[in-house]
């Protein structure tokens, strides 16, 4: 459960961060390259301590890893754009809404037990997840800016299923850190493309605000993934529950954030979605 509540906390200091980034003179792309390079060195520096060793033997995890990285960061951009065009109330609701795609997958993929209260329970969580993020405003978003989210709700579902699938088939607890590392090695080197190749569009300033929240940002990000694979390992919980309980906590810490931090008022809905998840943790325990 440790590392459960480690991905949880960690995945929530995300979407704070993104936040917090909008107060400040920062521009997305040098913010999320120096992210993936801050998780890189991270992965690295401190938990490999510089041991090349998983990298110079060839594994079909290293495939996956630079697959991973690749959509990674495509996320990454997508959710930080939706944020500013269609705003954070549908940018969460899509990114969030996304577990059902693990859940299933876990569920019938690799035959976990299914029982009907179980099925209640997962029902149950997902009706949370949404009235959590519930807003009045949500039905003013531009059809426009429906799309971003839509992407960001099929592009997490995809990228959660990828992670299980290479979890369970692919990697063994002591690759984890190796296999984060490339992960998040492989995005920086995208990020890094993007930047050389958009002219002066894109100008990469080094202020100190888009240091500090990019190590920030990149410490946050690289635990959520690195604790998320070890909770899938060590939890003990079936893999449906882990994501479960991860997207569900995540949502109500982020809007309670959102309340007590940024001044973000919650309404009745939102209250109901806070017992309705604890009710469904309930079931699922």
């Amino acid at each position: 459960m440790v590392f459960l509540v480690a991905s949880i906390l960690s995945s929530t200091a995300i979407f704070i961060i993104f936040r917090t980034a909008k107060h400040y003179p920062v521009h997305l792309t040098p913010l999320i390259t120096i992210n993936y390079l801050a998780a890189s060195l991270l992965g690295f520096v401190i938990l490999m301590q510089l041991d090349t060793t998983p990298f110079q033997k060839k594994s079909e995890w290293q495939v996956f890893g630079v697959v991973l990285g690749a959509l990674f960061i495509m996320m990454f951009y997508l959710i930080g754009t939706s944020s500013q065009k269609a705003g954070i109330t549908v940018t969460t609701l899509a990114s969030k809404m996304s577990l059902v795609f693990p859940v299933f997958f876990s569920l019938f993929w690799f035959n976990e037990t299914v029982t009907f209260w179980k099925y209640i329970g997962l029902i149950i969580a997902v009706l949370a997840v949404l009235l959590t993020v519930y807003k009045k405003d949500v039905q003013d978003v531009r059809r426009i800016s429906i799309f971003l989210p839509f992407l960001i709700f099929i592009g997490g579902g995809f990228i959660d299923t990828l992670i299980k699938f290479i979890q369970v088939l692919y990697i063994t607890e002591s690759e984890t850190a190796a296999f984060s590392t490339l992960v998040f090695f492989t995005a920086f080197i995208c990020g890094t493309g993007v930047m050389a190749t958009s002219g002066n569009k894109l100008k990469f300033q080094l202020n100190n605000p888009t240091l500090l929240l990019g190590i920030l940002l990149g410490a946050a990000n690289f635990g959520s993934l690195y604790f998320l694979i070890n909770a899938l390992n060590k939890s003990q919980l079936d893999s449906s529950l882990v994501f479960t309980f991860n997207n569900m906590f995540i949502v109500i810490l982020s809007a309670l954030t959102g309340r007590f931090i940024f001044n973000e008022k919650l309404n009745k809905v939102n209250i109901v979605g806070f017992l309705m998840a604890f009710l469904s943790l309930y079931i699922l325990l």
